[in-house]
């Protein structure tokens, strides 16, 4: 008997309940570990409740309001997944007036953003790139050897009328 009860009362709940997936949603949130230092988060999320479909512009805003008031690294536990949560759904109710039940994290990742300038740095820092003329003692180019700036390079234009068979090979005479 209280299992059908219980039944009824979850097709009942579930029958006014709306699912809005939220994917891939990208924000900029503060580190602790540098001084003003921020990194992008990209989260996958549902969100169950009444009314989502027409709602999803006031769930993302509270979504976006409460996860730029954690820092990534307490996104990344699991105390801080639930306090997002929590915090959201709570938000949401008070700010809009939106009746979220659950919000479920399908994922969480942090993203790292490479910049040509840090790629650079970090050849350099492991010895992965040379700054001389590319030869070695031997006067043969390393063929795994990165050259950035080579300093004395002499290049010249090529005479091709000094060459006597060019272009016969193409059919000229």
């Amino acid at each position: 008997m209280i299992r059908t009860i219980l039944l009824a009362m979850v097709a009942f709940m579930a029958a006014g309940a709306d699912i809005l997936q939220i994917k891939e949603f990208s924000t900029d949130v503060y580190s602790k570990m540098a001084a003003n230092a921020t990194k992008k988060v990209s989260l996958s999320l549902e969100v169950i409740g009444r009314d989502m479909g027409d709602n999803e512009a006031y769930v993302l805003d509270a979504l976006n309001v409460i996860i730029g008031s954690f820092y990534v690294e307490d996104l990344l536990t699991s105390r801080g997944k639930e306090r997002l949560k929590s915090e959201f759904i709570k938000y949401a109710a008070k700010k809009h007036s939106i009746d979220i039940d659950t919000v479920l994290i399908l994922g969480l990742r942090v993203v790292e953003d490479l910049s040509l300038e840090r790629v650079l740095a970090a050849i350099k820092e492991r010895n992965l790139c040379s700054n001389n003329d590319g030869a070695h003692k031997d006067n043969k180019p390393n063929a795994n050897e990165i050259i950035i700036s080579p300093k004395n390079l002499n290049q010249k234009p090529i005479d091709l009328n000094s060459i006597k068979e060019f272009g016969k090979d193409f059919g000229e005479e």
